[in-house]
């Protein structure tokens, strides 16, 4: 899927984009079955020509959730930031692909609070969903464990 930037804001910011939210444990959040789940939401949303969200509440040992969410974006800024792009990071007139990332949100993951990642550009998007699963899963399992370290 191929959005421009008008486009692309146009849906974030008059919430027209396809969201899923669920609560999980640590060890369910990095189970295949979960992730599988969230990749076919969202490509199945921008299959139909949406953008799309799956938000992963994750509770923890210790300390306060963690909120993992599977996004689209034309770049790696998070959605909650999406006016960001409004004419500072990209042209305005072209389409660009829209990309899956991944988002980790936890004052506990790194100084700024924030992690994102590309999960997959607009060819991975069309592979190997068995692919993206093992991918989102070796993220997933990464950071969660720093963030767990990092309460110890």
């Amino acid at each position: 899927m191929k959005m421009t930037v008008a486009d692309y804001l146009g849906q974030v910011t008059k919430d027209q984009v396809a969201t899923e939210e669920v609560t999980k444990t640590a060890a369910q959040a990095q189970q295949k079955t979960t992730l599988k789940t969230a990749i076919q939401y969202v490509l199945e949303q921008f299959n139909r020509g949406y953008l799309g969200q799956y938000v992963l509440n994750v509770k923890m040992k210790k300390g306060d959730p963690v909120v993992i969410r599977l996004e689209g974006n034309l770049i790696n800024v998070p959605m909650a930031e999406a006016e960001r792009l409004d004419g500072k990071l990209l042209d305005q007139e072209p389409a660009y692909p829209v990309n899956l990332y991944l988002v980790m949100e936890s004052d506990d993951v790194n100084k700024s609070g924030l992690r994102i990642d590309e999960l997959a550009n607009d060819t991975d998007q069309g592979g190997s969903i068995t692919t993206l699963v093992d991918r989102a899963q070796e993220w997933v399992a990464a950071h969660l464990a720093d963030v767990a370290t990092a309460r110890a």
